[in-house]
């Protein structure tokens, strides 16, 4: 059963399990409806060390609503990848393939931690090169690839930047929900890079155009915060047990 926000211990088994069945899931269906760029209320330029830069914009966690209206949901589709939420009016228009569940508090809860869940991932996202990491990491390689080579994306950072606002309907309304999300991940790298030869897309351009790391661009409620880093650890637990795993089956190689 999935833990309420009132809980102080760590998430069941159930619960992590359910989540990283979720997570691991192909990313091809994630939303950035589920998620807010927040741009300052004042975009003008400010003198930093090193220039004039724009304030960085703000990434939060949106609050599970229906999608056509906007309402508080009343029902949700449990077979659907993305967030198939629905209130009860918008639900009897909507004709949806699949039969619509009650949407409850713990639900709430989880969908909330499934967001927050994939953006702790974000360096693993557009970074990680690692042999055997995470399988949310593995997983979701494919999507720096696919960011290379959509069409349906800004081709430049600039080209989604007005008047100092990021904006992803700046380019076209069909912009790509995959790179959407990626272009997430990537602000929530540059925030915090510091590398002079850091080899992730934008990560200059981000830099040079916003003051990163002039604040926390993403804050994580604690309770949601708990259980993510729990779940992490019951990740790195399954990675160092593979990595285990092929050291044991290198050295029976070499042996016989």
């Amino acid at each position: 059963m999935m833990a309420t926000s009132e809980d102080s211990g760590p998430p069941e088994t159930s619960e992590v399990s359910g989540v990283l069945e979720i997570q691991n899931r192909d990313m091809e269906e994630q939303e950035t409806g589920s998620l807010d760029i927040t741009n300052p209320t004042n975009s003008s330029r400010v003198q930093t060390s090193t220039g004039f830069r724009f304030p960085p914009p703000i990434i939060r966690v949106e609050r599970c609503r229906c999608v056509k209206c906007g309402a508080n949901p009343d029902l949700y589709c449990k077979l659907c990848k993305d967030e198939s939420l629905y209130c009860k009016k918008c639900a009897r228009r909507a004709k949806h393939p699949h039969p619509l569940k009650a949407f409850r508090s713990k639900d709430d809860t989880c969908l909330q931690l499934r967001k927050y869940l994939t953006l702790s991932y974000y360096e693993h996202i557009v970074a990680c090169e690692s042999l055997v990491c995470l399988e949310t990491c593995e997983a979701s390689r494919d999507n720096r690839e696919h960011f290379r080579n959509c069409t349906a994306r800004p081709r430049r950072l600039q080209d989604m930047i007005l008047n100092g606002r990021v904006r992803f309907d700046a380019v076209s309304d069909a912009i790509c929900r995959i790179c959407s999300l990626h272009i997430t991940f990537m602000f929530l790298h540059a925030n915090n890079c510091q590398k002079s030869d850091c080899s992730v897309e934008w990560c200059h351009d981000m830099r040079d155009m916003f003051d990163m790391g002039s604040c926390n661009i993403h804050i994580v409620p604690e309770e949601y915060d708990r259980k993510c880093q729990e779940i992490h650890r019951q990740e790195w637990k399954k990675v160092e047990d593979r990595r285990q795993n092929i050291l044991v089956a290198a050295y029976g190689a070499i042996a016989i």
